[in-house]
């Protein structure tokens, strides 16, 4: 049985300038470079799994931009190449997305990237091709191998409104109007400059467990994004409140990949940056080591950005986190170019939470986590080529502010109970927790 290839493409822009195209047909997707981007050896970065901002990097750019079924830009089974799919939100959003398609055609990746793409993580913009301007090249290395007489399928714009943020928890990317009191849905003037995670229906308690854990971390050492909890009343969306559930709260996160005047800063997260595909953001050790080597060698501050990273890894472990996975490690480009560890935006007590052990990933990790020593740190370290004293000095850092900090904001904040205890044991019992004890006075 035949069937027709329609092939649907996509304009990439990045920081305002077209830099590729993304293209697909047959469930086969490619990103192709325009050849002002290729050539371009003192590029912005869309990604570091495609090109390297550095002379030493030049070779492995070369690689990926001579070989058209590299998997950095190329992927099969209607699945977009890693970063492109790191763009995508999953669960609820990604359902909200995938109905505003009129096209059923449209409904896959491809087309739910296209529903937002005015307003994706970073600073990449995502419109459907000008098909009388497409390139000879585009049309060749793209997706149909040269040939001319293919019906191009027209694919649909960006959906007012409609945002995407990556990720399986219930979001909305909104745009302030009046701070802390009122948010909208963005519009194709005005961008998101708040993720609003969402609770869960008739149940705001993991909003408050991430309230407080965020504040947690800030007292141990981590660089958080701004956050506050605020009524889903003050979210322009109608119905929205009544449907979740009536006094519900949800956690306002500033987005440190928009400006305060509207504007955008690159950013992607670890699986983005290390070419792997959201499905695939836990990960073994050897990929922390792979993330934490790039950021010491190629951002401005390499020193800070990864004694950052090991003073965040350790807080993971004393706060209980077991989710800190790939994706909820970015980077952002500040100088368009080279990578420096965004804010923190994801941090949960995991084991506080109702029904943890079901969880078996989570607890798989938790289980690691209780038996984690400095060692392990210093061991990370070593096989990064990062002078261990970073991540001793780091971590007994983390681990002596904790201790000075945390039982009194346990308090101050009305933690719940669940979240004390798990916190109060790990603190007591936990290898890690033992690695800073008289290092530092509290403040």
């Amino acid at each position: 049985m035949g069937f027709e290839l329609h092939p649907r493409y996509l304009e990439v822009h990045l920081h305002g300038r077209l830099c590729g195209f993304l293209c697909e047909a047959g469930g086969n997707t490619r990103f192709v470079p325009t050849e002002e981007y290729r050539g371009n050896n003192d590029r912005d970065t869309l990604s570091l799994s495609i090109t390297l901002p550095t002379e030493i990097g030049r070779e492995a750019t070369s690689e990926v931009f001579d070989n058209t079924f590299h998997p950095a830009i190329y992927n099969t089974g209607g699945e977009l190449p890693p970063y492109f799919a790191g763009l995508l939100p999953e669960g609820e959003l990604r359902n909200r997305l995938e109905a505003t398609r009129k096209n059923p055609e449209d409904k896959d990746d491809f087309g739910v990237l296209a529903s937002a793409g005015n307003d994706l993580p970073g600073a990449v913009v995502v419109k459907p091709a000008n098909i009388g301007a497409l390139p000879e090249y585009v049309r060749t290395y793209g997706v149909t191998g040269g040939a001319d007489n293919l019906e191009i399928a027209v694919v649909e714009g960006a959906t007012e409104g409609a945002a995407s943020v990556s990720g399986v928890q219930n979001k909305l990317a909104l745009s302030t109007m009046r701070r802390g009191e009122r948010y909208t849905l963005p519009t194709s003037d005005k961008v998101s400059d708040i993720i609003a995670k969402l609770p869960a229906r008739n149940d705001d308690s993991q909003v408050f467990n991430e309230y407080v854990s965020m504040h947690l971390a800030a007292a141990a050492g981590v660089n958080i994004a701004p956050v506050q909890v605020l009524p889903m009343s003050s979210i322009d969306v109608p119905d929205l409140a009544d449907w979740m559930g009536k006094g519900l709260h949800y956690l306002a996160v500033e987005r440190f990949d928009r400006t305060a005047t509207g504007g955008r800063v690159h950013a992607e997260d670890g699986c983005q940056m290390l070419g792997r595909m959201p499905g695939r953001k836990y990960a073994k050790l050897d990929e922390y080591i792979r993330l934490v080597a790039a950021l010491y060698r190629l951002s401005p501050n390499g020193f800070e950005n990864v004694r950052q990273f090991f003073v965040r890894q350790a807080v993971n472990t004393l706060l209980g986190n077991s989710d800190a996975h790939l994706k909820n490690f970015s980077v952002i480009y500040a100088d368009r170019k080279l990578p420096e560890l965004s804010p923190a935006y994801d941090i949960v007590c995991v084991a506080a939470l109702p029904n943890f052990t079901s969880y078996g990933q989570n607890v798989a990790i938790d289980a690691f986590q209780r038996n984690e020593t400095l060692d392990l740190y210093e061991e990370i370290a070593g096989k990064a080529g990062i002078p261990k004293r970073i991540a001793t000095a780091a971590v007994k850092e983390a681990v002596s502010l904790a201790h000075a900090h945390w039982p009194g904001l346990l308090e101050e904040m009305d933690a719940s109970p669940a979240l004390r205890h798990v916190i109060a044991e790990r603190l007591a019992d936990l290898p890690l927790s033992r690695a800073g004890r008289g290092a530092r006075k509290a403040s």
